[in-house]
């Protein structure tokens, strides 16, 4: 609390008492003398009709010999109610007012205030003749106990008030903490409370760097010195606040310049200041420690040091709930990333399936159209018609690679084995591939698109190195589209712990959040009718059949950055042996089943033109009673079949007669892979739609290998 020497304390009570005081006991002169033990100083108050000089006299004489007397009349534990004796009228305070003004007679009476000081109130006469009586000294006793009294009273009030602030503070400090989430606004408004309780001029945080052991500031406040306190940073110990960090322990200096356990901040005076220290705890560790100081004589006490120590400890919760407010909301975006990227995941499964659907459907379509048109250009010989003809053949066999897109994008499709693929080859097939977008066509537009692209060394992954330049074609593509006035499309591939990573990168138009969350949704396109929505769908699908990553970032006019991420390999890879080749004498006796009657059609007069003898079933329960009355050089099964699928049908057939090929073909082909042909036993699979040279290589290949396969038995015996 402020001193008691300020006259604001003390000055109400003077004014109010002192006429009645001199008057009471006709005295010529009426003053207190206020007196701070701890700082040895004290101060008079005394009527104005005194000269100034012999006022500013009286004063140096008191504070050289006023403190020590009062000091040596509490050892006596006085009290003015025990009578007025010689201690009272020549003690060194009564010869001091007799000798400065000339007064005949001089009575002090001594008062505490509380247990932070007290001091005198003097009587002066300056008739000769008068005379102490006892009625005299009990009236000064009275008047004395009143100006106790009041002091008392006056204190109490003065400290009621000053509590009420600092709960007024630390109620505004908590409502701040728990209703603001900006922690920096919330420090902030701390320390501007702490200084205003305890008289400070400036503060700073300093948080606890665990690993270093260093004390870095987080908030300063400081009108002259922010910028060069706030680039402080103390080790453990160092300093008053290194030392308050360090033993949590609340620590004052009000003498710096002398005070070898401060610390100079660099670049500002060394001058008279005082500063006081409280740890900032929680659950009972030190997290850092909060500084104010005073630069304008402000001396702290102990209980400046108190109340400082629970705002510490209020600070100390802002900082933690900041720090779980922080932690909270982290987790809470990770959760948010994680559920829109499960939504995502699930949409794209969704239309993978309904895709897979779809292309099972158009490719029996397509194959029975597919088959038709071959099988009457083998027969037609009017060049009008030969010509409508191939058209039916060229548009079917496009939309039969449009369906294989959308079976790409199930991401299931597994059209061959993986090998070993060097990334950077890679990048440079599909960087000379895009080459005429990206320079030659721009250049006849009068744009330049720069492309840098940063070699370093890559292990090899596992894929199919024919797919994968479509993917990177794909993306540079987008990004040749994201750059319709020029730019620079930056390619860099790296290693990061075990992973290959390739990052392209335009600085062009950029996309918002909205199309983001749809560019690898088929068919989504932002080019219109230039567009078929189908490039980013397939590299979604090429990039996860690789178990790779892929991750978009992009801000509308300020580019686009992608991501993407493959698990790099040392496996080696085994090339599969290429077939012996063993053309059959005879054509062969075929059994078909297929529940689409146009198609098994299609089969069937596809097989006689080839030269082959054809039965057919429309089940796979009745194609199993055929295969078991008669004998069949090869078996031809559709997959999804009603009652029986073409899994079961193969299981069946190998387990009766296991040296009779079996061929399955169906829209489902592309997304059957080598393990599942493994595991049933397949001898080929024929994707729909189909086109007469492919089903015809591919019997001649299984007959092949059945020859070869009988050839190589052991004979009987």
């Amino acid at each position: 609390m402020p001193s008691i020497l300020n006259s604001i304390f003390v000055l109400p009570i003077y004014e109010a008492i002192s006429s009645r005081a001199t008057r009471n006991l006709e005295a010529d002169h009426f003053a207190i003398i206020i007196i701070d033990p701890a700082q040895l100083d004290c101060k008079l108050y005394i009527n104005r009709k005194i000269d100034s000089k012999l006022v500013a006299r009286l004063e140096k004489l008191l504070q050289e010999k006023a403190p020590q007397s009062w000091i040596s009349h509490k050892q006596k534990h006085f009290s003015p109610n025990l009578g007025f004796n010689s201690d009272f009228i020549n003690n060194p305070v009564c010869c001091i007012f007799s000798e400065t003004l000339k007064s005949q007679k001089v009575l002090s009476a001594p008062f505490e205030i509380e247990d932070i000081g007290g001091g005198y109130l003097v009587w002066c006469w300056q008739n000769e003749t008068f005379n102490f009586s006892e009625v005299l000294f009990e009236k000064a006793a009275l008047i004395t106990e009143q100006v106790a009294l009041s002091f008392k009273l006056s204190l109490k009030e003065r400290r009621s008030q000053e509590l009420n602030a600092q709960l007024a503070a630390l109620l505004e400090l908590s409502t701040a903490i728990y209703s603001s989430l900006n922690y920096k606004e919330v420090l902030e408004k701390a320390i501007h409370l702490s200084m205003g309780i305890v008289g400070a001029d400036g503060g700073s945080i300093f948080i606890l760097d665990k690993k270093s052991n260093m004390l870095n500031p987080l908030i300063t406040i400081d009108e002259q010195h922010e910028d060069k306190i706030a680039k402080v940073n103390l080790r453990l110990g160092e300093g008053i606040t290194g030392l308050v960090a360090q033993n949590g322990i609340g620590l004052i200096s009000n003498h710096t310049e002398t005070d070898p356990r401060v610390y100079h901040v660099p670049g500002t005076p060394k001058e008279p200041e005082s500063l006081i220290s409280a740890p900032l705890t929680w659950s009972s560790e030190i997290i850092g420690a909060i500084t104010l100081r005073s630069t304008t004589g402000k001396q702290f006490v102990q209980e400046d040091l108190d109340i400082l120590t629970i705002f510490a400890r209020q600070t100390a919760d802002a900082i933690e709930n900041a720090k779980l407010f922080e932690s909270l909301e982290r987790a809470y975006k990770e959760l948010s990333n994680t559920q829109e990227q499960l939504i995502m995941t699930e949409k794209l499964r969704a239309l993978g399936e309904m895709a897979g659907g779809v292309a099972h459907d158009f490719n029996n379509v397509l194959g029975a159209i597919l088959g038709k048109t071959q099988l009457l250009l083998r027969e037609v010989e009017n060049p009008k018609w030969v010509e409508h003809l191939k058209l039916i053949e060229k548009v079917t066999l496009a939309g039969a690679k449009t369906v294989q897109k959308l079976q790409n994008f199930t991401r299931v499709s597994r059209q061959s084995q993986f090998e070993h693929v060097d990334l950077i080859k890679t990048i440079e097939d599909a960087i000379e591939m895009t080459r005429p977008r990206w320079k030659d066509e721009c250049q006849r537009r009068g744009v330049v698109i720069n492309l840098d692209f940063k070699r370093n060394k890559l292990r090899p992954i596992l894929g199919n190195p024919n797919e994968l330049v479509e993917a990177m074609s794909n993306l540079i593509l987008n990004a040749i589209d994201a750059l319709p006035k020029g730019g620079t499309i930056e390619i860099t591939a790296m290693m990061e712990d075990e992973q290959a990573v390739i990052k392209i990168k335009d600085n062009g138009i950029g996309m918002s959040e909205s199309v983001m969350r749809r560019i690898f949704f088929p068919f989504f396109t932002t080019r219109g009718e230039q567009g078929t929505g189908m490039g980013l769908s397939v590299v979604y699908g090429i990039i996860t059949r690789h178990k790779g990553d892929i991750d978009v970032s992009s801000k509308i006019g300020m580019g686009t950055e992608i991501t993407l991420t493959f698990p790099s390999t040392s496996e080696t890879i085994q090339k599969p042996k290429a077939p012996v080749k063993i053309v059959s004498e005879r054509g062969a006796t075929i059994l078909i089943i297929d529940d689409d009657d146009n198609i098994r059609e299609v089969i069937s007069e596809v097989l006689e033109v080839l030269g082959h003898h054809v039965k057919s079933a429309p089940s796979g329960e009745e194609g199993l009673k055929l295969f078991k009355k008669e004998n069949f050089d090869l078996v031809i099964t559709d997959l999804g079949m009603p009652g029986m699928s073409g899994w079961e049908v193969t299981r069946i057939c190998k387990s009766l007669k296991p040296f009779v090929p079996v061929m399955m073909i169906s829209g489902w082909g592309h997304q059957i892979n080598e393990e599942m042909i493994s595991q049933s036993k397949l001898d080929g699979v024929l994707g729909k739609p189909f086109e007469i040279d492919k089903i015809k290589n591919m019997i001649q290949d299984v007959l092949a290998k059945r020859l070869q396969t009988t050839s190589d038995a052991p004979a009987k015996k």
